[in-house]
């Protein structure tokens, strides 16, 4: 195999998330943490979370720190925001290739791993709306990372295990614990291999763990008493899982349906190899029942150290969470880089022999490989035509795209490569064409500027009847977002300023009218369309329909008529 192109082809696979680094964020969750570490810079308060000025508990430090070491480097912006997301993402493709190639002894298996998670739509999804699991699917990937160092170089690594864990936890909650604790702990339990507990110091190791949670609690103790500690603890974690309030329809595939559309184009393989499995495990002639026989493959590889920790990483890990009564396809991305260490062997196996193997169709695992990327090519055909008006550019990435396919077939496999380099030629169209599409119908960032430069010295923006989901208008305007829900206090706002700006949609413009009386005058400054791009419907992909689903967002200029 030639591992220099493979090589290249990760290369390649990275340029669709730089493509990313300037554009805007989109409401909710994106907007709104950019929006607290704006607020966390500014005032200087970097162990007190603050939301529009108010006290925040919903998601641990770590994240908001880690941005705002950006906004210091790189000033408060679109670019600082994105770039820290970027970066770890990078850092766990590199992660990936040394886990596989501490498992495997193979650097071809390693990289195919990481262009497996490279190329999967869901680490995409992660990135270009960087939110909190960004950052925590790095984390549990450095976590593993060492824990696989610790077994096959130095044990010390183990300690840096522990750190990665303890740094998921403030990012995330106790999830970035028990997904490595069920991975390697399944392993160990399946092996019997005591003696490698004695190895991972677990007395410090526990100690590590604890540290970083352990103060974060006792800053949150600080400010809201216990009721802190727990919500990070417990509530905003299992209890989103477990607890009544948020029980939904519950529904067994809803996370592996989702695990597929984010894994794409080696989705069809994992299934296959899943299926051979239980072919191998059925074919034993002995009338000993399935779980038996699967105990005694796995005494067979007892021997091999953590055989069966991806595995469970990724498996059992997407049967435990389709129990949860709160559904989020988010969820699936801690399972994303199991996904692509997983299904590294099948391909190592599928490019690397000339031989035909005894365990692994190669006819069907080309045709397999090939169904997603021939759907993506025809989808990415349709978008001139249904989903946005294109340019040059469009057509410049499509003669790259066709120049990469060539490039790469001599040596590749024409089924390996369309996998490969589909997805990132269909990352790139989302990056230069589709996602600023969507954020143009956020007017945000446009409100933004305008209200920095009419408003220059104001502390906050003013908005009637918006909801408080639209974060960005008050990260880009550089304020806090502030409600209008009392006349008379508006008013005495506006003896003291005289006129100030408020944000309306054009359907409640009579009702706020209405609310204001006749002691005001209303300039109209801008309008522009806006949709919930978070969100969107399907009919919004589409050109034809997208206009009847928006609705016009006003910046208004209000003045206090004295005396009347």
């Amino acid at each position: 195999m030639n591992f220099t192109k493979y090589l290249l082809l990760l290369a390649l696979a990275t340029i669709p998330y730089f493509l990313t680094i300037f554009h805007d964020v989109i409401d909710i969750d994106s907007s709104q943490y950019a929006e607290i570490v704006r607020e966390m810079v500014e005032s200087n308060t970097f162990f007190q979370l603050k939301d529009n000025g108010k006290n925040y508990l919903d998601k641990p430090v770590l994240t908001f720190w880690t941005i705002a070491i950006s906004y210091k480097l790189f000033g408060i912006s679109n670019f600082a925001y994105r770039l820290p997301s970027i970066l770890i993402t990078l850092l766990s493709f590199y992660s990936i290739f040394r886990i596989t190639t501490l498992i495997s002894s193979s650097k071809e298996r390693g990289i195919l791993a990481s262009i497996a998670y490279a190329v999967a739509p869901g680490v995409f999804a992660m990135v270009i709306d960087p939110k909190i699991d960004v950052y925590l699917v790095a984390y549990l990937t450095f976590a593993f990372h060492a824990y696989f160092l610790g077994i096959k170089k130095n044990p010390n690594w183990f300690y840096l295990m522990y750190l990665f864990v303890s740094m998921g936890f403030i990012t995330k909650g106790p999830i970035s614990m028990v997904i490595p604790a069920l991975a390697i702990g399944g392993d160990i339990l399946l092996r019997r291999d005591w003696k490698l507990l004695g190895r991972m110091k677990v007395i410090p190791g526990i100690l590590i763990v604890a540290s970083l949670p352990a103060f974060w609690s006792y800053l949150l103790y600080q400010e809201f008493a216990s009721h802190g500690p727990v919500f990070f603890l417990w509530i905003q974690s299992f209890g989103r899982f477990y607890r009544q309030m948020y029980n939904q329809k519950f529904d067994p595939l809803y996370f592996v349906t989702n695990y597929s559309w984010a894994f794409a184009a080696f989705i069809l393989p994992i299934f296959y190899s899943c299926y051979l499995f239980f072919k191998d495990v059925r074919k034993n002639p002995s009338r000993e029942n399935f779980f038996r026989r699967i105990q005694n493959s796995i005494d067979e590889n007892k021997s091999i150290e953590s055989y069966y920790v991806i595995p469970i990483w990724l498996f059992v890990f997407l049967f435990l969470i389709s129990f949860s009564r709160y559904q989020l396809p988010q969820y699936i991305y801690w399972a994303l880089p199991a996904g692509a260490i997983y299904i590294s062997k099948f391909l190592e196996e599928y490019l690397v022999s000339n031989q035909e193997s005894n365990y692994l169709n190669k006819k069907v695992f080309n045709i397999l490989l090939i169904i997603v990327p021939v759907v993506l090519l025809i989808a990415i055909g349709l978008i001139p035509f249904l989903v946005v008006d294109v340019n040059y550019i469009y057509l410049l990435v499509t003669l790259c795209f066709a120049l990469a396919v060539f490039f790469f077939y001599k040596e590749v496999p024409i089924s390996f490569s369309l996998a490969a380099l589909v997805p990132i030629f269909f990352f790139s169209i989302m990056a230069l064409f589709i996602y600023p599409e969507l954020t143009s119908y956020q007017p945000s960032h446009k409100f933004g500027t305008l209200i920095r430069q009419i408003e220059p010295d104001k502390k906050e923006i003013f908005t009637y009847r918006m909801s408080f989901s639209k974060r960005s208008y008050g990260f880009y305007a550089a304020r806090f977002t502030k409600p209008i829900f009392d006349r008379e206090k508006f008013r005495k706002v506006l003896e003291n300023d005289a006129e100030r700006l408020v944000i309306v949609s054009r359907e409640d413009l009579p009702q706020f009218e209405n609310f204001l009386k006749q002691d005001y005058l209303l300039e109209e400054i801008v309008e522009y369309p806006s949709y919930k791009v978070a969100t969107p419907k399907n009919d919004f992909f589409l050109k034809n329909k997208r206009a009847t689903l928006t609705k016009n967002i006003l910046l208004l200029k209000v003045k206090y008529i004295r005396g009347s």
